[in-house]
């Protein structure tokens, strides 16, 4: 058995990647996953796309083995193992599953039931308490959003799964035929009436369950006899005096409002409130974005062993399906999942494919009326916009990729700018904070020390190191400036000089002692430090509010540093831990006798 089969048995994921992050195979039982990977050349690259935060400038490779807890952007944890071998990593991913009692359960049922929105998660304990208690209940919602699959999961996880489900439609039967579909019949009760008779659904039912669908359309004589069945659990056939008994739970269903119904006249109040006992609100598709990719794979394999096709949707594809609308909810997503399968002429239904079997049009909001009805700065209204279109993206998808995609950002940049609207909106949770206040004034003191000891970095020394990279000779007062100038400035944790190469790439040019990026290395940082950086470049003195990294808290400073011409050449930087950050804070609110808070 060699160490790729072991790696199949051992892991979900795994690949093969060079030292320097070229990806030379991969591995896995998942067809979309290795689909996935085939879109990326290196590492870096695919661990972007796929996770919050990067090991790969963390590996090391003299170390033989390493482990890493990961996050990708719809918040699945990985555990990450690493192996160095022959100047090569082996990257293996299990992905770690967190299933409660509850869902674990329902798995047990073979339920049709996605549980992963907390919407959904609130129906299912309903779901189970009304199977358990054997209860009228009433499910409420949208047309298509599952409501017989709620019904029958109760039956197949309470005391009465091995007795009788009956399902009836009452929106499909004529008005004439609905009482003797519930009810039965005897012998001769009416003309074309059957010679041996007819029980009726609920007698079929009895000791199970009955699903009376569209319960809505029944007319007001037929919810007077149901009524009395609900009260007295009787039944009495067309044409007989005779009454039968009836153990049944009973389950009603309707995508109408029975409440409206009820104040227009067209719903007997008392029935609603009989069949109100168990009220389940099962809410639309465009509420639980976050299981249509669950759902998508789920009639994907459906479909496949129905019609014996071996196909499968990509991953760009299932994002683009979960940031259409569905007004048609599961039941539309179904169907639609179904006609790809059969009409693909591809065993991979790309993003292209799922267009075209998918009628954009109709799913497009027309709602594009925007009005602003005061003046206001520029900047300012563009900063409202952005964040109300991030809150409603992050409200209506739940996911940070879904999200970023509809905005048309990164996913960084989508983390980064949600991250600092929650931070905004906590702030203003909690009243004024007079932390605000005390954290401007100390930027304020340390873009001051940064402009300070700028100046000790010589613009002639810092033109020739730039001029020869690589070459300790030129590199060297650089260095010593930047060191005699680190030695004095208390609370640094590193300083550093960044510059851009031809690519546009930063790159170390020099860094005090122990810092994590060596020199002449690419440096691949976080948005926020990336953002400040950038400004630096424009002549901005920056400052990055408190921010975590793989390796801690930290507040940067940056500032531009010039040529004997007057342009910026470079930037010098400065790390400041979170605890010299607060340490700080406190002394400048005893010295402003402010309290911090």
């Amino acid at each position: 058995m060699n160490q790729f089969t072991v790696l199949r048995q051992m892991f979900d994921v795994s690949m093969v990647i060079e030292q320097h992050g070229a990806i030379m195979q991969a591995f896995s039982t998942n067809t979309s996953f290795l689909e996935n990977v085939e879109r990326f050349q290196h590492f870096t690259d695919y661990e972007q796309a796929t996770f919050q935060t990067s090991i790969f400038q963390k590996l090391q490779p003299h170390v033989e083995k390493q482990t890493f807890l990961q996050v990708t952007w719809n918040n699945r944890r990985v555990l990450t193992y690493v192996i160095a071998s022959d100047n090569q990593y082996i990257i293996a991913y299990n992905i770690l599953k967190k299933e409660n009692a509850k869902k674990e359960a329902l798995a047990s049922l073979n339920s049709e039931f996605i549980i992963k929105s907390d919407a959904m998660k609130e129906v299912l304990s309903k779901v189970l308490k009304s199977a358990q208690a054997s209860g009228t209940t009433l499910l409420l919602g949208e047309s298509g959003v599952g409501k017989e699959v709620a019904a029958r999961t109760i039956h197949k996880s309470g005391p009465r799964k091995d007795q009788p489900f009956i399902a009836i439609n009452c929106g499909a039967l004529p008005e004439t035929l609905i009482e003797s579909e519930l009810f039965g019949y005897v012998a001769g009760a009416f003309t074309d009436a059957h010679k041996s008779g007819k029980i009726g659904k609920f007698r079929e039912a009895n000791h199970g369950v009955i699903f009376l669908d569209e319960v809505g359309e029944l007319p007001l004589t037929m919810q007077v006899k149901l009524l009395r069945v609900l009260q007295e659990r009787i039944v009495t056939p067309i044409g007989s005096s005779k009454e039968y008994k009836i153990d049944v739970q009973i389950i009603a269903a309707t995508n109408k409002s029975l409440i409206q119904m009820v104040e227009d006249g067209t719903f007997r109040e008392d029935l609603f409130y009989r069949l109100n006992i168990i009220p389940i609100v099962i809410p639309p598709l465009r509420h639980r974005i976050e299981e249509i990719p669950e759902l998508i794979t789920h009639f994907n394999a459906r479909y496949n062993e129905k019609y014996h096709f071996s196909k499968y949707f990509s991953t760009e594809a299932i994002d683009f399906l979960s940031l259409q609308e569905w007004p048609g909810n599961v039941r539309e997503l179904e169907n639609f999942v179904e006609r790809a399968i059969i009409l693909a002429d591809e065993p991979l239904i790309s993003i292209q494919t799922a267009q075209e079997f998918l009628n954009v049009s109709k799913n497009k909001s027309s709602h594009k009326d925007f009005s602003l009805h005061t003046l206001m700065p520029l900047q300012e209204a563009q900063e409202l916009v952005e964040e109300q279109l991030i809150s409603m993206a992050m409200e209506q998808y739940n996911s940070l990729k879904l999200a970023s995609k509809v905005l048309g950002i990164s996913q960084p940049t989508m983390s980064r700018k949600y991250k600092k609207i929650k931070e905004a909106q906590a702030k203003q949770d909690t009243g004024f904070s007079t932390r605000i206040i005390l954290e401007k004034e100390l930027d304020k003191r340390l873009r001051a020390t940064a402009v300070v000891t700028s100046i000790g970095i010589l613009p002639i020394d810092l033109e020739r190191a730039i001029a020869h990279l690589g070459d300790d000779t030129f590199l060297a007062p650089v260095s010593e400036q930047l060191t005699q100038v680190y030695m004095k400035e208390v609370g640094v944790q590193w300083g550093f000089i960044f510059i851009k190469n031809k690519a546009g790439q930063i790159v170390n040019l020099t860094a005090s002692e122990d810092f994590i990026i060596p020199n002449g290395v690419v440096y691949i940082g976080s948005e926020v430090i990336l953002q400040t950086i950038e400004q630096a470049y424009n002549g901005i003195i920056s400052v990055t509010p408190i921010y975590m990294d793989e390796y801690g808290e930290w507040k940067t400073c940056c500032a531009p540093l010039y040529d004997t011409k007057g342009q910026i050449i470079a930037i010098l930087g400065f790390d400041y831990a979170k605890d010299y950050v607060e340490s700080e804070l406190i002394k400048l609110s005893k010295s402003l006798n402010i309290q911090l808070s």
